[in-house]
């Protein structure tokens, strides 16, 4: 038995042998195990009838696939017993529920499919061995389509009478997505202020934590953002088909550890109540879950256990749910789930006061409104201050990093002289040290002739002024940090193949006290080789349609600190990119501004221009002439090469990227 991209190959046995059947056209958006379980049969009897497919993960509209049939040439076991067979996994499946539906033992199907690792985690289009149980009539080959799938509301259907140590599983309640919740203080933030009654009725019928529920929104839709969130009110990326259908997007999987891009199908809600609502049943449908399920009391353990049990691949799951739970103070609504208060319940280990609310501004202070995309540094750049003096003027900001759209911000030194608002005297956030070398106002900064201490003093303070608290941690504690330095190209300049205009540097402090300090040519904008409806366009278009026009708009990252990560995407990434381990991508989604009006420029007059859709910015090789950059970070080939030496064995990176010019 071979496993070849994450499928099981299985030789055809003498019992079912397959023959030639219909034709199968296949069209955008489907995928191999869909196809499978369209037709009853199995993803491996697809590619033993389809030798032409050598990657099950790479199939492409307008192919045309042979559809086995088969015929049963072997006789019922003398015993009564039926011989093993196959299932294919659909989405929302479990092992546990697989062996249910089919009368057998746990224990027995895990021991029988030993390519399974990890009972917990199993995947579409996976090839389950079911081994032969004692049954009057063998199982179908394929479900009866009127039977849910476990992941999807319906009647409940007949199953074989469970063993006495499988108790039938209630129905899960369901919540009603009218039912009033009470007053609800407003928190100022308008994303959580406009979720926060569906994930309190949410907890009040299910027992999933409001708190968990409202982080979870927040990282999987983007701050409501995602285009998955804005086509199908989905709000946590479940897959499927929900109450209104379903719509197909491109999504990273990770299959047997390695990750791999393919297009899943997602639920459609229609509304975000229902999102919210089927949310809370997700968890309590599908087994795995049940022990976060056993502490829907503490939130912080709740959240940890969903990411045990297999929520998010991402390693710092829990960290960034429990940061954003903290930051803004979301057990708040725990309480008013269960009792009606607004008491804050923190726990102790993070004593983090909910931000307070901002005083009303004096009378002439100006005010500016955060945008989705804006960062604290750039709005300080904006108006000629500093993030700390923005800090002091605003005593509500206690994360200069978590800004949100909607919010209001007092500019400093812009207020009248009533006394009511003294206006704060702009200043750096540390002084920098004397006869350090200080960044020019615009461009790229002049070193040559520095030492390596004064080029570190130098990029250091653009750290300091732009960069995160985590940026400066880590370079505080001899991290390496990454900070790119953008001047501003129209997309269209060297032909549109992109010019290295930019400046990538790594910096770290060594355990001596020496310094380390890296500087690379480098491009950090797209290039509209890859414009969708340029004329002069030579590779497939590429980014996100995001004022609906019908054109993908080329996108960049916007100012500001992004974390990023060792990936593997796979061999043979990109025209010049013969290894595709060597990638650095975001750990997360990330703000991106579009070029919407399509004129090579990224400003003002680009309408409905801000996306969270980052993800796929990479850092990665370019060419020697051609940057092959649709957004992400190149360099030529020599010098991503000293770039990826600069940073050892580090495997995750603040990089601070500031607009110079």
């Amino acid at each position: 038995m071979a496993r070849i991209n994450g499928v099981t190959r299985t030789p055809a046995t003498s019992s079912q042998t397959p023959t030639t059947g219909t034709q199968h056209l296949i069209r955008r958006g489907e995928t191999l195990s869909g196809i499978a379980q369209r037709y009853g049969t199995t993803v491996d009897a697809l590619l033993q009838a389809n030798r032409q497919i050598r990657n099950p993960n790479l199939i492409y509209a307008g192919q045309t696939l042979t559809i086995p049939t088969t015929r049963n040439t072997s006789a019922p076991n003398q015993a009564g017993s039926q011989a093993g067979s196959q299932y294919v996994v659909r989405r929302g499946d479990t092992l546990s529920e697989i062996a249910a539906r089919n009368g057998i033992d746990l224990a027995r199907l895990i021991k029988a499919n030993t390519q399974i690792q990890n009972p917990n985690l199993i995947y579409p289009g996976q090839v389950i061995n079911l081994p032969g149980r004692q049954v009057a009539t063998p199982a179908p080959a394929r479900p009866n389509p009127s039977q849910p799938s476990p992941a999807q509301p319906g009647p409940a259907p007949s199953r074989p009478t469970p063993a006495p140590s499988q108790p039938t599983t209630p129905a899960p309640p369901r919540v009603d997505t009218t039912a009033p919740v009470g007053t609800i203080p407003r928190t100022g933030n308008a994303f959580i202020d406009s979720i926060a009654a569906d994930a309190i009725r949410s907890q009040r019928t299910t027992g999933v934590p409001a708190s968990v529920t409202i982080a979870q929104a927040i990282l999987e839709s983007g701050w409501g953002r995602s285009e998955l969130t804005r086509q199908a009110n989905n709000y946590f990326g479940i897959k499927g088909t929900g109450p209104a259908g379903s719509v197909t997007m491109r999504t990273r999987e990770v299959f047997n550890g390695r990750e791999v891009y393919v297009n899943a199908q997602f639920r459609k809600y229609n509304s975000a109540a229902e999102s919210f609502a089927d949310h809370a049943q997700f968890f309590i449908r599908n087994p795995r879950y049940a022990t976060a399920m056993r502490h829907t009391n503490d939130a912080f353990r709740f959240a940890a256990e969903i990411h045990k049990a297999g929520y998010a691949t991402d390693p710092n799951y829990t960290k960034l749910l429990h940061s954003l739970m903290r930051e803004y103070n979301l057990t708040r609504f725990d309480a008013i789930a269960r009792n009606g208060n607004a008491t804050p319940a923190l726990p102790p280990a993070a004593p983090t006061p909910a931000p307070a609310p901002s005083a009303p501004p004096a009378a002439g202070t100006r005010e500016h409104r955060v945008r989705v995309g804006d960062t604290l540094s750039g709005i300080a750049q904006q108006y000629g201050t500093t993030v700390a003096a923005l800090q002091r003027a605003n005593p509500s900001i206690t994360n200069p990093n978590l800004i949100y759209p909607g919010q209001r911000i007092v500019i400093p030194g812009s207020g009248s002289t009533n006394g009511s608002r003294p206006a704060p005297t702009p200043a750096p956030s540390t002084p920098p040290t004397s006869g350090s070398p200080v960044p020019p106002g615009r461009g790229l900064p002049r070193t040559e002739g520095m030492t390596t201490a004064q080029k570190f003093a130098l990029y250091a303070n653009y750290i300091e002024r732009h960069g995160s608290a985590q940026a400066k941690a880590d370079l505080a504690a001899g991290r390496v940090v990454i900070l790119g330095l953008r001047v501003e190209t129209n997309t269209r300049a060297n032909g549109g193949q992109g010019v290295y205009d930019d400046r990538i540097v790594t910096l770290r402090k060594l355990p001596n006290g020496q310094f380390q300090v890296t500087e690379l040519r480098a491009n950090t904008e797209p290039s509209s080789q890859y414009e969708d409806g340029w004329s002069g366009r030579t590779r497939r278009p590429m980014g996100v349609d995001s004022n609906r026009d019908g054109r993908l708009d080329l996108g960049r990252l916007v100012d500001g600190t992004h974390e990023y990560m060792r990936a593997n995407v796979g061999p043979n990434f990109g025209p010049t990119q013969p290894d595709g381990n060597n990638i650095l991508m975001p750990t997360t989604s990330r703000p991106v501004v579009r070029d919407t009006n399509h004129d090579g420029v990224f400003d003002e007059r680009d309408r409905n221009r801000n996306s969270f859709e980052g993800q796929t910015m990479y850092f990665h090789r370019g060419g020697t002439t051609n940057t092959y950059s649709a957004g992400c970070q190149t360099m030529p080939q020599s010098e991503f090469n000293r770039f990826w030496d600069s940073l050892g064995n580090q495997q995750r990176f603040q990089y601070v990227l500031v607009t110079v010019g």
